[in-house]
């Protein structure tokens, strides 16, 4: 149990980490529209015409929406490639120097993470334009 207790309060770090970031974007965003807000008034108090603001827009629902966003970005099999390679690096790697002889002779689970990365790169780079 002494040995769990490091990375349980990492992983609480990196959660309150992530947190804060969030947070701050979100504050980055309001004081962005408070001030594109502002200055809009301003114009119009001197007689200046302006266009509409462009309207937020809307937060996606379903799954085939999230779907149809990945399909159209053509670079995200890079970062998923990414991601799975070095997810099972990581992987081999911990049950390779893992203490247990079950660990070690269970290793090569890792290139599984490793080989879908590759794929994923090998299709990015035979489906680009």
């Amino acid at each position: 149990m002494d040995n769990a207790i490091p990375g349980i309060i990492t992983a609480f770090a990196w959660t309150i980490v992530l947190i804060v970031i969030w947070q701050l974007r979100l504050r980055a965003k309001e004081r962005e529209l408070e001030r594109r807000h502002k200055e809009r008034l301003m114009a119009m108090e001197h007689g200046v015409p302006l266009p509409e603001l462009p309207a937020e827009p809307e937060k996606m629902s379903t799954t085939a929406e999230v779907w149809t966003q990945l399909q159209l970005n053509p670079k995200w099999p890079l970062g998923a490639g990414a991601l799975c390679v070095m997810l099972g690096i990581g992987v081999s790697l911990a049950l390779m120097y893992s203490g247990e002889a079950f660990d070690r002779a269970h290793a090569s689970f890792g290139l599984i993470g490793v080989f879908l990365g590759i794929g994923l790169w090998l299709h990015y780079f035979l489906t680009r334009r």
